[in-house]
């Protein structure tokens, strides 16, 4: 599917249909809810998981299964509304899941929704949605955990079988991936970028029985083309303080830079600096790229 991506950068928006730069989210601000509501669902196709957020003068962080899914500020914005949905279907595990809402404000109201849809393709009719968690807040420091159980047929993604990374170890070859990797986007090696992110292919590949890979590789080449050039310019990756941020109870770590912002991209030097995708584990001891 080719939806909206959003990457937030310190001084603008950069908006690329493409699939590896960030959440499978779109976001929108400065709209009654309602309408809100209806526009997302209109845009979203054939998602049988997803969340939606929306927030009145609120800042959130939404974790599925300690994966960060969505973080939504509407506290600064100049009707103090807005929402998110994002598509969460990688993130559901067989069994007991955990939705964790963690405040960044402490005023404001949000309401959280995990929503399945359990057959057509039809969004915009509410017959075809089940809510499975609905949580409304007002916001203060205190995080929310809700518990929501799936049963066994749930499809296994390609995170639920990494290593555990808590170690000191894991945590120094993390950041030799990521020095090697930054290095990878600097020679704008687009066929040694497709394959790091292989296990984020394989799970489109599972949600989508029909596709084949070779299909799915060259969309993912002509995307990556478009996106990077040999024009791009690049910070000195030894000059970069990184950060790791344990993630998915410690079988993942989400990579960034000492002020928050995304390793994986460009310069702020370039005029529309893009970004490839940001959470990293090990399977088999080998280090790739994961939803």
């Amino acid at each position: 599917m080719k939806a909206l991506n959003i990457i937030y950068f310190k001084f603008y928006i950069l908006f690329l249909p493409l699939l590896f730069l960030s959440f499978n989210s779109i976001e929108l601000m400065h709209s009654p809810l309602q309408q809100q509501s209806m526009y997302l669902k209109s845009q979203i196709k054939k998602q049988f998981f997803y969340l939606e957020v929306f927030g009145k003068g609120s800042d959130v962080e939404i974790r599925l299964n300690d994966i960060p899914v969505c973080k939504l500020k509407t506290d600064s914005t100049p009707t103090g509304y807005g929402n998110s949905s994002s598509n969460v279907q990688y993130y559901i595990i067989p069994g007991i899941n955990t939705l964790s809402i963690f405040p960044l404000t402490k005023k404001g109201e949000t309401t959280i929704r995990l929503v399945q849809f359990s057959k057509g393709d039809d969004t915009n009719n509410e017959s075809n949605e089940e809510t499975l968690v609905e949580i409304e807040i007002e916001n203060d420091d205190t995080p929310i955990h809700k518990k929501v159980e799936f049963s066994s047929n749930i499809k296994r993604w390609s995170w639920m079988d990494t290593d555990s990374i808590t170690d000191k170890k894991s945590k120094e070859e993390a950041i030799t991936f990521s020095k090697s990797f930054y290095k990878i986007m600097e020679q704008n090696n687009i066929s040694e970028m497709i394959a790091a992110a292989d296990p984020i292919l394989s799970n489109e590949l599972i949600s989508k029985p029909d596709l084949k890979k070779e299909k799915l590789v060259k969309e993912w080449t002509k995307g990556l083309k478009m996106a990077f050039t040999d024009q791009d310019v690049y910070d000195d990756i030894d000059s970069i303080s990184i950060k790791l941020i344990p993630i998915a109870n410690g079988k993942l770590f989400e990579v960034k830079r000492e002020d928050g912002s995304f390793l994986f991209r460009t310069s702020d030097k370039n005029e529309f600096p893009v970004g490839f995708k940001s959470i990293i584990g090990r399977k088999n001891g080998v280090w790739q790229f994961y939803n």
